[in-house]
């Protein structure tokens, strides 16, 4: 096999895709990669684990814009999707009241297909990233305001 430096990034995501590891790390001069794969047992259609939220400081008060916002995070790297199917309607677009458990977006990650579910009921405010793009762990997804 050649060594890991020379491997192409698709040749060690299949190897590691095709193996009963759970976490791999590689390091060398080049490049550092950390793969890991959801606990056994977690449900991967419905990714239950616990969104990421942190405060974001409101816009420059008005009198109508005084509640502060939440903002929903990506739990794993993959690829982002706002639709099932690409000729389906988006499951949540901007001004959307969503309710807990409902499926907000899909993050693909490693050819598995995972639903990320709104922990709580709340609106829409802002889409922060880009369908069909790579999203990194703890990445603003959505910005929304809690009901």
């Amino acid at each position: 096999m050649d060594s890991i430096e020379h491997m192409d990034l698709s040749e060690v995501l299949t190897l590691f895709d095709s193996s009963t590891l759970s976490e791999l790390e590689i390091s060398c001069s080049s490049f550092s990669l950390k793969l890991k794969r959801p606990v056994v047992g977690e449900p991967v259609k419905a990714m239950k684990q616990s969104v990421q939220e942190t405060q974001v400081k409101p816009t420059p008060a008005t009198a109508d814009n005084t509640e502060e916002l939440e903002i929903i995070t990506s739990p794993i790297v993959g690829t982002f999707y706002l639709t099932p199917a690409p000729d389906a309607p988006p499951y949540v677009q901007v001004g959307s009241k969503v309710k807990r458990g409902q499926v907000l977006c899909t993050i693909e990650a490693m050819k598995l297909m995972n639903q990320l579910e709104c922990e709580y009921s709340c609106e829409i405010v802002e889409i922060l990233a880009k369908p069909e793009q790579l999203v990194e762990f703890g990445q603003p997804l959505f910005k929304v305001k809690k009901l």
